[in-house]
Protein backbone atom coordinates (compact mmCIF):
# COMPACT_ATOMS: atom_id res chain seq x y z
CA UNK A 1 0.00 0.00 0.00
CA UNK A 2 1.29 3.51 -1.00
CA UNK A 3 -0.08 6.56 1.04
CA UNK A 4 0.12 10.37 0.67
CA UNK A 5 -0.43 12.43 3.51
CA UNK A 6 -1.64 15.96 1.76
CA UNK A 7 -2.42 18.83 4.49
CA UNK A 8 -1.15 22.16 6.34
CA UNK A 9 1.33 22.32 9.29
CA UNK A 10 -0.43 21.16 12.34
CA UNK A 11 -3.29 18.93 10.51
CA UNK A 12 -1.89 16.20 12.25
CA UNK A 13 -0.11 14.28 9.17
CA UNK A 14 2.53 12.85 11.92
CA UNK A 15 0.52 11.49 14.45
CA UNK A 16 -1.91 10.08 11.59
CA UNK A 17 1.29 8.10 10.38
CA UNK A 18 2.40 6.66 13.27
CA UNK A 19 -0.91 4.69 13.91
CA UNK A 20 -1.06 3.38 10.23
CA UNK A 21 2.61 2.49 10.89
CA UNK A 22 1.85 0.85 13.76
CA UNK A 23 -1.10 -0.90 12.71
CA UNK A 24 -0.30 -1.79 8.84
CA UNK A 25 3.30 -2.26 8.92
CA UNK A 26 4.26 0.77 6.61
CA UNK A 27 7.33 2.85 6.54
CA UNK A 28 6.59 6.21 7.39
CA UNK A 29 8.82 8.38 4.92
CA UNK A 30 8.85 12.08 6.33
CA UNK A 31 10.11 14.82 4.43
CA UNK A 32 10.31 16.84 7.14
CA UNK A 33 12.70 14.18 9.31
CA UNK A 34 14.73 13.69 5.68
CA UNK A 35 15.31 17.41 5.86
CA UNK A 36 15.97 17.43 9.60
CA UNK A 37 18.58 14.38 9.02
CA UNK A 38 20.51 16.37 6.11
CA UNK A 39 20.43 19.11 8.71
CA UNK A 40 22.10 17.15 11.03
CA UNK A 41 24.84 16.44 8.82
CA UNK A 42 25.98 20.31 8.67
CA UNK A 43 26.58 19.87 4.69
CA UNK A 44 26.25 22.76 2.43
CA UNK A 45 23.17 21.51 1.50
CA UNK A 46 21.87 20.93 4.85
CA UNK A 47 23.20 24.40 6.18
CA UNK A 48 20.65 25.84 2.60
CA UNK A 49 18.05 23.71 3.76
CA UNK A 50 18.26 24.73 7.49
CA UNK A 51 18.12 28.44 6.74
CA UNK A 52 14.89 28.27 3.87
CA UNK A 53 13.09 25.97 6.58
CA UNK A 54 13.16 28.76 8.99
CA UNK A 55 11.97 31.24 6.77
CA UNK A 56 8.82 29.01 6.37
CA UNK A 57 9.55 28.51 2.70
CA UNK A 58 9.62 25.01 0.71
CA UNK A 59 13.03 23.46 -0.58
CA UNK A 60 13.27 23.26 -4.60
CA UNK A 61 11.03 20.82 -6.10
CA UNK A 62 14.03 19.34 -8.01
CA UNK A 63 15.61 18.45 -4.70
CA UNK A 64 13.08 17.39 -3.01
CA UNK A 65 11.74 15.14 -5.43
CA UNK A 66 15.81 13.68 -5.69
CA UNK A 67 15.50 12.97 -2.19
CA UNK A 68 11.96 11.53 -1.86
CA UNK A 69 13.42 8.91 -5.14
CA UNK A 70 16.32 7.76 -3.43
CA UNK A 71 14.70 6.51 -0.28
CA UNK A 72 11.43 4.94 -1.66
CA UNK A 73 13.64 2.81 -4.46
CA UNK A 74 11.93 -0.33 -5.17
CA UNK A 75 9.64 0.30 -2.11
CA UNK A 76 5.87 -0.93 -2.06
CA UNK A 77 4.40 -0.29 1.65
CA UNK A 78 5.03 3.60 2.66
CA UNK A 79 3.56 6.68 3.90
CA UNK A 80 4.96 9.92 2.16
CA UNK A 81 3.91 12.59 4.88
CA UNK A 82 4.82 15.81 3.67
CA UNK A 83 5.57 15.43 0.02
CA UNK A 84 4.46 16.35 -2.43
CA UNK A 85 3.78 19.50 -1.79
CA UNK A 86 3.46 21.49 -5.00
CA UNK A 87 2.05 20.41 -8.54
CA UNK A 88 5.59 19.71 -10.07
CA UNK A 89 5.90 17.37 -7.43
CA UNK A 90 2.77 15.29 -7.58
CA UNK A 91 3.04 15.22 -11.55
CA UNK A 92 6.55 14.03 -11.18
CA UNK A 93 5.70 10.60 -8.67
CA UNK A 94 2.85 9.56 -10.66
CA UNK A 95 4.39 6.54 -11.82
CA UNK A 96 4.64 5.53 -8.45
CA UNK A 97 0.94 4.30 -8.34
CA UNK A 98 -0.30 5.79 -5.42
CA UNK A 99 -3.09 3.70 -3.56
CA UNK A 100 -4.80 7.24 -1.80
CA UNK A 101 -4.24 10.37 -1.23
CA UNK A 102 -5.79 11.53 2.78
CA UNK A 103 -6.49 15.09 2.79
CA UNK A 104 -6.42 16.21 6.33
CA UNK A 105 -8.16 19.37 6.63
CA UNK A 106 -7.91 22.27 8.84
CA UNK A 107 -8.19 26.03 9.30
CA UNK A 108 -5.25 28.65 9.44
CA UNK A 109 -5.84 29.16 13.18
CA UNK A 110 -6.50 25.71 14.39
CA UNK A 111 -3.33 24.90 13.06
CA UNK A 112 -1.57 27.81 14.91
CA UNK A 113 -2.98 26.91 18.29
CA UNK A 114 -2.18 22.83 17.69
CA UNK A 115 1.57 23.55 16.34
CA UNK A 116 2.32 25.89 19.62
CA UNK A 117 1.97 23.23 21.83
CA UNK A 118 3.46 20.44 19.53
CA UNK A 119 7.01 19.06 20.63
CA UNK A 120 9.10 16.57 19.53
CA UNK A 121 11.74 14.15 20.46
CA UNK A 122 15.23 15.65 20.06
CA UNK A 123 15.79 12.17 17.44
CA UNK A 124 12.86 14.36 15.37
CA UNK A 125 10.87 10.64 15.24
CA UNK A 126 8.50 11.10 18.03
CA UNK A 127 5.72 13.63 18.27
CA UNK A 128 3.75 14.72 20.87
CA UNK A 129 0.98 17.45 22.27
CA UNK A 130 0.87 19.60 25.96
CA UNK A 131 -2.72 19.43 25.54
CA UNK A 132 -3.59 16.28 22.81
CA UNK A 133 -0.76 13.83 22.84
CA UNK A 134 1.20 14.17 26.02
CA UNK A 135 4.27 11.90 27.49
CA UNK A 136 4.10 9.70 30.34
CA UNK A 137 6.89 11.78 31.74
CA UNK A 138 6.61 15.21 31.49
CA UNK A 139 9.44 16.46 28.35
CA UNK A 140 10.79 13.08 27.98
CA UNK A 141 9.88 10.54 24.89
CA UNK A 142 8.35 7.97 25.80
CA UNK A 143 9.67 5.85 22.85
CA UNK A 144 13.72 6.82 22.97
CA UNK A 145 13.58 8.80 26.56
CA UNK A 146 14.97 11.45 24.57
CA UNK A 147 13.79 15.18 25.63
CA UNK A 148 10.90 16.85 23.71
CA UNK A 149 11.61 20.06 22.85
CA UNK A 150 9.79 22.87 20.25
CA UNK A 151 11.23 23.11 16.81
CA UNK A 152 12.16 27.18 16.01
CA UNK A 153 9.94 26.72 13.06
CA UNK A 154 7.13 25.97 15.32
CA UNK A 155 6.95 28.99 16.54
CA UNK A 156 3.89 31.23 15.63
CA UNK A 157 5.67 33.47 13.44
CA UNK A 158 7.09 30.72 10.97
CA UNK A 159 4.09 28.37 11.03
CA UNK A 160 1.50 31.37 9.80
CA UNK A 161 4.28 31.48 6.95
CA UNK A 162 4.24 27.96 6.68
CA UNK A 163 0.61 28.08 6.30
CA UNK A 164 0.64 30.65 3.80
CA UNK A 165 2.89 29.05 1.27
CA UNK A 166 0.92 25.88 1.60
CA UNK A 167 -1.95 27.79 0.68
CA UNK A 168 -0.56 29.25 -2.47
CA UNK A 169 1.53 26.00 -3.58
CA UNK A 170 0.03 22.89 -1.98
CA UNK A 171 -3.56 23.05 -1.81
CA UNK A 172 -3.73 23.16 -5.07
CA UNK A 173 -3.20 19.63 -5.02
CA UNK A 174 -6.30 18.24 -3.43
CA UNK A 175 -7.76 19.38 -7.03
CA UNK A 176 -5.43 17.10 -8.84
CA UNK A 177 -5.75 14.75 -6.88
CA UNK A 178 -9.27 14.58 -6.69
CA UNK A 179 -9.57 14.30 -10.53
CA UNK A 180 -6.26 11.56 -10.54
CA UNK A 181 -9.21 9.92 -8.55
CA UNK A 182 -7.49 9.35 -5.48
CA UNK A 183 -8.57 11.97 -3.13
CA UNK A 184 -10.05 11.23 0.57
CA UNK A 185 -11.09 14.35 2.43
CA UNK A 186 -10.71 14.18 6.63
CA UNK A 187 -12.02 16.44 9.15
CA UNK A 188 -8.64 17.18 10.73
CA UNK A 189 -10.47 19.34 13.76
CA UNK A 190 -11.64 16.44 15.27
CA UNK A 191 -9.69 14.90 17.97
CA UNK A 192 -6.83 12.34 17.04
CA UNK A 193 -8.28 9.01 17.66
CA UNK A 194 -11.84 10.11 15.79
CA UNK A 195 -9.26 11.16 13.02
CA UNK A 196 -8.31 7.96 13.00
CA UNK A 197 -10.83 6.23 12.41
CA UNK A 198 -12.41 8.34 9.25
CA UNK A 199 -9.06 7.45 7.58
CA UNK A 200 -9.83 3.42 8.42
CA UNK A 201 -13.54 4.11 6.82
CA UNK A 202 -11.81 5.53 3.86
CA UNK A 203 -9.22 3.38 3.06
CA UNK A 204 -9.82 -0.51 1.99
CA UNK A 205 -7.64 -1.89 4.00
CA UNK A 206 -8.93 -5.80 3.56
CA UNK A 207 -7.30 -5.30 0.23
CA UNK A 208 -3.53 -4.97 1.71
CA UNK A 209 -4.04 -7.29 5.05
Amino acid sequence: MKLILLGAPGSGKGTVAEKLVRDFKLQHISMGELLRQEIKCQSALGRQIKETIEKGNLVPDHLAIEIVRVVIKDKNNYILDGFPRTAHQAKDILDLKINKVLYLEISAEEAVNRISGRRVCEKGTHTYHIKYISSKKKGICDIDGTKLIQRKDDQEAAVRERFKVYAEKTKPLVDFYKKEGLLARINAAKSPEEVYQEIKKALDLSKYS
